[in-house]
């Protein structure tokens, strides 16, 4: 359900840019979603009409995409995807520590804009 929140702060957010940026319509929002952020593309994409529909959005689009997870391992710098079949070791030096790279958030990707 944290869903929701992440929505209506997207929407706020992009409501307060076109404020700023003097922005009069917006066609649509692209956001990306980390494979690792807990939050399903199908509830920010069902919540969305509602949270819109007494905005300047009402009439956009919400894009999302799938950002997968990359790991970058500690002892031979290999990037990597994490795999649950080699319990999430590095596949080049089975080593288990490694730095997450991209994957984990959500995050505005663009913002399309009518001129």
């Amino acid at each position: 359900m944290h869903e929701l929140s992440y929505i209506i702060d997207i929407v706020n957010t992009v409501v307060q840019e076109m404020e700023t940026q003097k922005i009069d319509r917006v066609n649509k929002i692209i956001v990306d979603v980390g494979e690792m952020s807990g939050v399903v593309p199908y509830y920010l994409h069902k919540y969305y009409p509602e949270v819109v529909k007494d905005t300047k959005l009402k009439d956009t689009l919400l894009e999302t995409n799938e950002v997968e997870v990359e790991i970058e391992c500690e002892a031979c710098k290999t990037i990597y995807h994490p795999d649950k079949n080699n319990k999430y070791r590095c596949p080049k030096c089975n080593e288990r520590k490694g730095k997450l790279l991209k994957g984990k958030g959500i995050q505005i990707r663009s913002i399309e804009i009518e001129e």
